[in-house]
């Protein structure tokens, strides 16, 4: 049998790098171009990149992402244009390419890391919302396109994650509040999102597409999400 090859974008990042050691564990080859290989808010790049990829792969994981939280009065469009481009656009770019080439094997899995707050909200996040419920209503729509292909499509939307970033951004006590609030008790590690990942596009998905998968810890259940701040 040959080795299963998963493209991933956004690999660098600590789930992305969680991802990629998950895949590796099961014997996936990995081609995880980073941004110096395939810079996601270049088109021409990127188009660049996919023409030298040969291989067909069985897994297409976007992972890559780009959040810088601004109200409205202080987003410029450019500041819009590159959110949409590295959290949505990119990932039309890379799934189109993929398909019309037959460059994604059937069966096979696509995978866009989306956030709670792709259905979700709260103050800042305008340009990083817009950009998550665009992809995962991209996700929706390509399951009905491409489910004759036998190829499942999903969102994975992660809540709040032990990340480098996340221990930046917040000070304990924040976190703490973030903790009291998960009704699991904990943050998520990165290993817990790769783990849901390699389920959703391994052979022991079956019948599971279009579908948004939260991960989270039960979070997004409560009502007191909208007073968090991430």
């Amino acid at each position: 049998m040959s080795q299963k090859i998963l493209f991933l974008t956004g690999g660098a990042g600590e789930i992305g790098s969680a991802i990629k050691e998950k895949f590796s564990i099961e014997n996936f080859l990995v081609i995880a171009p980073d941004r110096q290989e395939m810079n996601l808010e270049v088109t021409g790049q990127i188009e660049k990149y996919l023409e030298n990829v040969t291989s067909t792969v069985d897994v297409f994981i976007h992972c890559a992402g780009f959040n810088a939280p601004k109200t409205l009065e202080n987003i410029a469009y450019s500041d819009l244009q590159k959110t949409m481009q590295i959290n949505a656009f990119s990932f039309y770019q890379i799934c189109q390419y993929l398909v019309k080439h037959h460059k994604i094997k059937s069966p096979g899995f696509i995978l866009g890391i989306s956030s709670i707050y792709g259905f979700l909200a709260r103050p800042g996040r305008f340009s990083y919302s817009a950009s998550k419920q665009s992809l995962n209503s991209m996700i929706k729509t390509l399951a009905l396109e491409l489910g004759h292909k036998k190829i499942h499509v999903n969102t994975l939307s992660p809540g709040f994650v032990d990340t480098k970033m996340t221990r930046r951004n917040n000070d304990e006590n924040t976190i703490a509040g973030f903790v009291q609030k998960i009704p699991l008790g904990r943050l998520a590690q990165p290993s817990d999102i790769a783990d849901v990942a390699y389920f959703l596009c391994s052979s022991q998905n079956k019948f599971i597409t279009g579908q948004d998968i939260v991960a989270d810890g039960g979070y997004s259940i409560g009502d007191y999400h909208i007073d968090s701040e991430p």
